[in-house]
C-alpha cells in the first residue's frame, strides 16, 4: 500500500473553549488520531455554561409593522391592527413591586384590593368595596356632578335655602340654613312646654290680678288665650263660660262674670292659675357681695356708644351703687339713687349724666329701664322707663373724652366695683333680661317695654350681650345673643314671680 506524505507538516491546535486531543506534528507517513471537543455536553437536555455572553440592548420580537420591544426598565410596542397604537396584555398582569404609570390608564374594570375595594366598571359607574369592614380614607375635595344614593336613597343637592321652600325630598341643608331655620322651631317647642303656676290677689269681688305675663305665641301658632289657662277658686276649677282675661302692663288680670258663675270673689278666696305664662325666673342681689361677672367688654380706647336693656326692681332708697360698671373703678356705670336720688351715667372724672329723680328705683315694682349712653356728646345720653323718657338733671362734661376710662375689663352686673371683697359696694334688689347694644337704640324703648311684657331681644339688630336669667338654677347666666360671654353668678338667689 502506497504511503502519502505531506509535503508541509499539518498541525491541529485548539483554543479557548475548543480542545484538541493531539496535537503533534501530523506527516501522513504514521496512521494518527486527532479529537476534537468543547469541553462540556451539549445535548438537548444538558445545562450549558457560558462564561461571557454579548448580548444586545434591547431585544425586538414580532415584525416591524407589529412588535414588542424589551430593554432596560421598558416595554414598547408597535401594532397597528385591531387595537390601535396600543399594547395589550391578553392575560393576567403582576406587578410585584409598585408600578409607576406616568400617563393615563385607560380600562374597562380596575379592581383593588388590601385595605379595601374599589371597581370601576365600563358604565362608568364605581363600587367602593363589598363588606361593612371595608375603610375608604379621602384626603382633599370630592366633586360629584349629579346625585348620589345612601342606603337606596338619592341625594341630589346640597342646599342653603334658609326658607326651606322648595321643601325638596333629596336635599340636605348647611349648618347655617338649618339653624336659620329651626330656630324658629326651637322658639315653637319652648312655647308648647312653657307652664307654669302663678298665685293671684282679688281686686274687687269680680276680677283676681297676677303679677305676671302671658306667653307671646311665636310666628306659626295661634296667640295665647284663655284656653291655655286653667283657674281654681279655693281648689276648684272655675268654668270658663265665666271667664275672661287680659293683660295690663305687669298684671294678668281674671274677670269674672258672676252672672254666669254664679257666684262672686272674695278677698278670703285663693285664687291659683296654672297655663302659658311668660318665664319670670329672675337673680335677687343682696347688696354685699352679690353680683354676675361675665367676659364682655366695650373698648379697648375710650368707652363705645351703648344702649342698656334691663327690667330692675328695688325697694332700696339711699345709694344703690351700680346696676352695671366695667372693672375695679366703676368705668361706664350706671347707678340709681346715686346723689339726692338722682340716677347717674358715670363715665369718668367731671363727664357725667344726672337724670330727674324717678319712683321706678326703689318702689318694690318691676320696670323697664333703657339707658343709651353718649360718650362723646354726653347731652344726647338717655333714659327711659317703661317707655317714658326721663328728663336731664344735668350734665357735668368740664374734661375731656381722651380722659375717659376705657372698658378693656369685663362687664360686671350688680357691683359698684368689679371685686366682690368689697362688701357693701353692690346693688340692692333684683334684676332680668339684661341686654346691651352698639349704638342708640332708644327708638325702641316703647317697643322693648312691650306693656309690661319682657320683649325677646335675641333676634335684634346690633345686640352685643343678652342674659335673660331665666335659668331659675345653677350659677352660670347665659349669653344668647351669641357673643359666648356667658355669666357667672356670685352669691345672687334665684326667685320666680308668682
Amino acid at each position: 500500500m502506497p504511503l502519502f506524505k505531506f509535503r508541509n507538516p499539518f498541525r491541529v491546535s485548539g483554543s479557548t473553549g475548543f480542545l484538541v486531543s493531539n496535537t503533534d506534528v501530523i506527516d501522513g507517513l504514521t496512521k494518527q488520531s486527532v479529537a476534537l471537543s468543547i469541553g462540556q455536553s451539549v445535548a438537548t437536555t444538558d445545562d450549558v455554561v457560558f462564561n461571557d455572553i454579548n448580548q444586545p440592548t434591547s431585544v425586538t420580537i414580532g415584525t416591524p409593522a407589529q412588535n414588542i420591544v424589551l430593554s432596560y426598565a421598558s416595554i414598547s410596542g408597535s401594532i397597528t391592527q385591531t387595537y390601535g397604537d396600543s399594547f395589550v396584555v391578553r392575560d393576567n398582569l403582576s406587578a410585584l413591586s409598585d408600578m409607576t404609570v406616568t400617563g393615563n390608564i385607560t380600562a374597562r374594570k380596575i379592581e383593588g384590593e388590601r385595605t379595601g375595594s374599589q371597581t370601576l366598571h365600563d358604565s362608568g359607574s364605581s363600587k367602593f368595596g363589598d363588606d361593612v369592614n371595608d375603610t375608604h380614607e379621602v384626603t382633599g375635595s370630592i366633586f360629584i356632578s349629579g346625585s348620589y344614593e345612601l342606603n337606596s336613597y338619592s341625594v341630589n343637592e346640597i342646599s342653603a335655602d334658609t326658607t326651606g321652600a322648595d321643601e325638596s325630598t333629596t336635599a340636605l341643608i348647611v349648618e347655617g340654613a338649618s339653624k336659620q331655620f329651626f330656630s324658629g322651631v326651637t322658639s315653637q317647642n319652648d312655647f308648647i312646654r312653657q307652664k307654669f303656676a302663678h298665685k293671684g290677689s282679688i281686686l274687687s269681688g269680680a276680677t283676681a290680678s297676677f303679677s305676671a305675663a302671658t306667653a307671646s305665641a311665636p310666628t306659626g301658632l295661634e296667640d295665647t288665650t284663655k284656653d291655655d289657662f286653667t283657674f281654681f277658686n279655693n281648689g276648684m276649677v272655675i268654668e270658663y263660660d265665666a271667664l275672661t282675661v287680659e293683660q295690663s302692663g305687669s298684671k294678668f288680670l281674671l274677670k269674672v262674670n258672676p252672672n254666669s258663675l254664679g257666684y262672686g270673689l272674695s278677698s278670703n278666696d285663693e285664687i291659683v292659675a296654672w297655663g302659658k305664662f311668660d318665664n319670670q325666673n329672675y337673680l335677687d342681689f343682696d347688696g354685699l357681695t352679690n353680683e354676675i361677672t361675665t367676659d364682655f367688654s366695650g373698648s379697648s380706647v375710650t368707652p363705645l356708644h351703648k344702649t342698656y336693656s334691663f327690667w330692675m326692681k328695688s325697694t332700696h332708697t339711699a345709694r344703690n351703687y351700680a346696676v352695671f360698671a366695667y372693672g375695679s373703678q366703676k368705668k361706664g356705670a350706671f347707678t340709681t339713687n346715686f346723689s339726692s336720688g338722682r340716677p347717674i351715667m358715670w363715665n369718668g372724672n367731671s363727664w357725667y349724666t344726672y337724670w330727674e329723680d324717678t319712683s321706678a328705683q326703689d318702689d318694690g315694682e318691676w320696670h323697664h329701664w333703657l339707658v343709651y349712653n353718649d360718650v362723646e356728646t354726653i347731652v344726647d345720653s338717655k333714659l327711659y322707663v317703661d317707655g317714658v323718657l326721663i328728663e336731664v338733671n344735668s350734665f357735668v362734661t368740664s374734661g375731656t373724652v381722651s380722659n375717659l376710662n376705657n372698658q378693656t375689663q369685663p362687664l360686671t352686673i350688680m357691683s359698684y366695683q368689679n371685686n366682690s371683697t368689697n362688701t357693701g359696694r353692690h346693688f340692692e334688689g333684683s334684676i332680668r333680661e339684661f341686654a346691651v347694644f352698639s349704638g342708640d337704640k332708644t327708638s325702641k324703648a316703647s317697643i322693648y317695654y312691650n306693656s309690661g311684657t319682657p320683649y325677646d331681644m335675641t333676634d335684634e339688630d346690633d345686640l352685643q350681650g343678652y342674659w335673660k336669667m331665666n335659668e331659675g338654677s345653677g350659677t352660670t347666666v347665659a349669653d344668647t345673643s351669641g357673643g359666648g360671654n356667658d355669666g357667672t353668678v356670685d352669691g345672687a338667689t334665684w326667685d320666680y314671680v308668682y
